[in-house]
């Protein structure tokens, strides 16, 4: 077969072997392109005509060509050869006519749901490159976060005197490459910075600090099994069926333990995972009591750890480090697809509790300020090598850390 282009003219012949294999004895295909409308024209020539008469009339293109309408000449050409296939196999135009409207509607589908499927493929896979800050790549991670947020809440306090108390929450999450359940976490960090030259009552069980002639207090909560940094093989779903039934999942209650922010981090490095921050968002004093009360209920011992915690959170059994920092006026409500949260991990997790906060704190006053789930995200990501490769990195900002 071959193929001559011109200006103005696409000229495509069939060579004498495949009209043979086709079994007819010439087949000629012109197809001219007028430079302005791009209309198509198409003439077929050969000594059986009644055989491939209904190329023209089967297919929508030469349909629309005989018209003077403009169809697609990629089309034209590469739907050739299958039709001239129908037309040896001696099917009739309308049959041809069905099961290519079929055919083209099985495509389309496909292409559709190839599309959507491909979406998050692609951007794992960074083909939409993000800037990755590598100037503090030497500094640990932990101190990566601790200066940003000192920084942050340092401009938010501004450089005349606190008149009063600032009350601040700055919620975390970490998860690996396809953000799999037991490599990831949700966890939230609270800081009350108190008034200058004030005599304070402070709040029991929590160390007073200083940075830059400010005194605060900070506290996280971040709920994990007892032996979490010895042991860090976390069950989350275990037997057939157990996403969505409770009931099949073998996973044991665990002794739980609140995790400080070093520690919590220390996890994140050690398994290389990308970290996400919010915040810090400014709230009122209720919503700093009521935090201070879920790190109490965490510290006490009444309540296990468990991560699919559908059937013992109610009772207060035991919860998942995602419920143990949502809802501060309540322990959370059911969320995601099957109850404890389908896909409700890692920063699909914390964004989703930053939306209750929104929804729930927010409307009680607890929430001082708006929150962009997706905008007001700032992350780190593992880089074995400075200005290297980055393996993985979700994140529209992110700095690079190793270790």
């Amino acid at each position: 077969m071959f193929a001559r282009l011109t200006t103005g003219q696409l000229s495509y012949e069939a060579s004498k072997d495949v009209a043979a294999a086709f079994g007819v004895t010439a087949i000629g295909v012109q197809v001219y392109l007028a430079s302005a409308s791009k209309g198509v024209d198409v003439s077929l020539g050969g000594d059986e005509p009644e055989e491939l008469g209904f190329l023209i009339q089967a297919r929508k293109g030469a349909r629309r060509a005989s018209s003077g309408a403009p169809i697609s000449l990629m089309a034209d050409l590469s739907s050739l050869v299958d039709e001239i296939q129908f037309a040896k196999a001696g099917r009739s135009t309308a049959n041809c006519r069905r099961l290519g409207y079929a055919v083209r509607r099985i495509d389309t589908f496909f292409r559709i749901f190839i599309f959507f499927f491909a979406l998050p493929i692609v951007a794992q896979a960074r083909l939409f490159q993000r800037d990755v800050d590598f100037s503090n790549y030497d500094v640990p991670l932990y101190t990566q976060i601790v200066d940003r947020i000192k920084a942050k809440v340092s401009a938010r306090l501004g450089q005349g005197a606190n008149t009063r108390e600032r009350y601040f929450v700055i919620p975390f999450a970490y998860q690996d490459r396809g953000n799999h359940p037991e490599f990831s976490h949700s966890f939230i960090s609270v800081i009350r910075v108190l008034a200058d030259n004030k005599q304070p009552k402070l709040t029991p069980g929590l160390k007073l600090r200083k940075y830059r002639n400010r005194e605060f207090e900070a506290f996280t909560i971040s709920w994990l099994p007892r032996d979490f940094l010895s042991n860090p093989h976390l069950c989350v779903f275990d037997g057939a069926g157990s996403r969505i039934i409770p009931e099949k999942n073998n996973c044991p209650v665990s002794v739980g333990r609140n995790f400080t922010l070093a520690e919590t981090i220390k996890l994140a490095v050690d398994a290389k995972n990308a970290v996400a921050m919010w915040g810090p968002y400014e709230i009122n004093k209720i919503g700093f009591d009521l935090a201070v009360k879920r790190k109490r209920l965490l510290d006490g011992g009444t309540i296990k750890y468990r991560a699919d915690d559908r059937l013992y959170r109610k009772d207060r059994v035991a919860i998942s480090c995602f419920h143990a920092m949502a809802g501060l006026d309540e322990l959370f409500p059911n969320g995601g697809l099957f109850g404890t949260g389908f896909k409700m991990w890692g920063f699909n997790g914390t964004a989703r509790v930053l939306i209750e906060y929104t929804e729930k704190a927010g409307n009680k006053g607890l929430l001082l300020e708006p929150v962009d789930v997706k905008r007001d995200r700032y992350g780190f990501v593992y880089a074995p090598t400075r200005k290297g490769r980055v393996p993985y990195d979700p994140l529209r900002t992110a700095s690079a850390y190793h270790r």
